[in-house]
């Protein structure tokens, strides 16, 4: 049995194309939300010589079928309109595909941190969401299933869902997502939509398409493109059902590209996120992407390098020039368990390159959240609305201009001595500096080395925070929150919380 359905799942990747009816790409079907300002492509295959015909919003778009079959048009700027229209596609057969909007479009992904369904959300957020449920400006194309692949598909699995199926349950889809979506949407006034791509657990390397490998000099491994016979994949196939079976001999069938469920029939692939997951999705119009991954990448020395592929590779593949790229600092957690390192691995490693990439990657921005109720002992922090409120707030700020948003958190900008005390300077704040419990600022530490840093009292004095600590009577080196645990109190009074900084030197007045 095992042996027949790997047999199977071979023949119909194989299948000629013996399609006759013009098809189209999964994401571009019922519900679906145009992105406004710019041509927005339409796409999908038909037989070779068959003219395809596009009508939407009074623009009638002509196409011929070229390599692989596949045609594409792309439609005039859009106005945003939040009324419900249809689009007709004509071939040698009809399709009528309806209650499309035009608006925003984004992308969330990231691991499961941007996955992260309803049902295991604060009960207050949670409600709150369900009270948004008919909210008719929010939707999303959900791919619905983690696949992979070792070449990029044609097609992947998913469907367009409106604000009711976002927030149900286990089935609905990023709740960072949706509050980002859902604070846009609120602000400016029209249809916001996310492409939900996400898979828990994965590093940044899945993710990329093979155009960021080559934009940044990342080695980039040509995928083996023979068809896997593994007698394993096969019985896996048989666990998770057959429907993801059915649905590839179906696509075949139709001459198209498109993975199974949990089976990479096509080899293996360093980015088969991108393959089976994303390349299928573009080049639908987006205006930019939000982030929330990280923790699967503790302590690889090449993030940044990474971060640049992806920003590289989505920007070219979504055309979208130095695409705007929203990530979320990864949250405090206790990877010692318990046993309070001196210096762990994730700060130096992933917060340092967030913060970096965001002052040297065009269109990258990092929100901070450590502020937003951290359980230290949970990777998965079960308040997410702050955190994707915080996102549209950036990109209400950098990509809308949208004037008086808040959207800034203090960073460090330089640190002085003052006798014995080290007096640390803060850029970015908007009304002063405060703290979130009313105590001292918490999570200082100073050095007289650079290596090895004592906890330090400090005290609020204006805009500046004085540390000292007695055991270092000439500071040389302060650093903030820089411990995996760490949850510092520092604030804007009105704005966000300060983000950690690395250790600074702290220079002679």
């Amino acid at each position: 049995m095992k042996k027949l359905l790997t047999l199977v799942a071979a023949l119909a990747l194989s299948l000629p194309a013996v399609r006759a009816d013009v098809v189209l790409s999964s994401i571009i079907s019922n519900g679906m939300v145009l992105q406004r300002g710019v041509k927005a492509p339409v796409w999908g295959w038909a037989d070779a010589g068959e003219e395809v015909t596009v009508e939407f919003g009074g623009q009638v778009k002509k196409a011929m079928p070229g390599p692989g079959r596949k045609w594409m048009v792309e439609l005039d700027p859009l106005e945003a309109s939040a009324t419900p229209r249809s689009m007709t596609i004509s071939g040698k057969n009809k399709i009528l595909i309806e209650n499309i909007l035009v608006g925003e479009v984004w992308i969330a992904s990231g691991q499961s941190n941007m996955e992260w369904t309803f049902d295991r959300l604060d009960p207050a957020e949670r409600e709150f969401a369900e009270s948004q449920k008919e909210n008719p400006l929010i939707r999303a194309f959900h791919v619905d299933k983690h696949l992979k692949a070792g070449i990029p598909l044609d097609d992947t699995s998913g469907v367009w869902k409106d604000a009711a199926q976002m927030v149900a349950g286990r089935n609905g889809v990023s709740a960072v997502g949706f509050f980002f979506a859902l604070d846009l949407a609120k602000s400016l006034g029209i249809p916001v939509a996310i492409l939900d791509v996400n898979w828990g657990g994965q590093k940044i390397e899945p993710f990329l398409a093979p155009e960021g490998y080559q934009a940044v000099g990342l080695p980039f491994k040509e995928p083996d493109r023979r068809i896997s016979r593994n007698t394993q994949a096969a019985a896996h196939i048989i666990a998770a059902g057959m429907a993801s079976l059915e649905e590839s001999y179906q696509a075949a069938k139709k001459g198209l590209k498109m993975g199974f469920d949990v089976v990479n029939p096509y080899g293996d692939a360093e980015n088969f996120i991108y393959n089976a997951m994303v390349a299928p999705l573009a080049p639908y119009a987006v205006q930019g992407t939000i982030w929330y991954q990280g923790e699967s990448n503790r302590g690889s020395e090449d993030y940044l390098k990474k971060l640049q592929a992806l920003s590289a590779g989505w920007s070219q593949v979504f055309r979208v020039k130095d695409m705007p790229l929203l990530m979320v600092q990864i949250a405090p957690f206790d990877y010692s368990k318990g046993k309070d390192l001196n210096l762990s691995l994730l700060p130096d490693t992933i917060w340092a390159t967030q913060y970096q990439a965001a002052e040297t990657i065009p269109g990258v921005a990092v929100v901070p959240i450590h502020d937003t109720n951290i359980d230290i002992t949970d990777i998965h922090p079960i308040h997410k609305r702050t955190v994707g409120e915080r996102l549209a707030a950036t990109a209400l700020k950098n990509q809308y201009r949208k004037e008086g948003v808040v959207a800034s958190a203090p960073r460090f900008q330089s640190a002085s001595r003052e006798g014995s005390k080290a007096v640390v300077s803060f850029s970015g704040i908007l009304n002063g500096l405060t703290t979130s419990d009313g105590q001292a600022p918490s999570w200082f530490e100073l050095s007289g080395d650079g290596v090895s840093f004592v906890p330090a009292q400090a005290e609020l004095r204006g805009n500046t925070v004085l540390v000292s600590v007695e055991s270092i009577p000439e500071p040389k080196f302060v650093r903030m929150g820089w411990r995996d645990v760490a949850i510092p109190n520092l604030k804007d009074k009105d704005a966000w919380p300060a983000f950690s900084f690395p250790s600074q030197p702290v220079t002679q007045q």
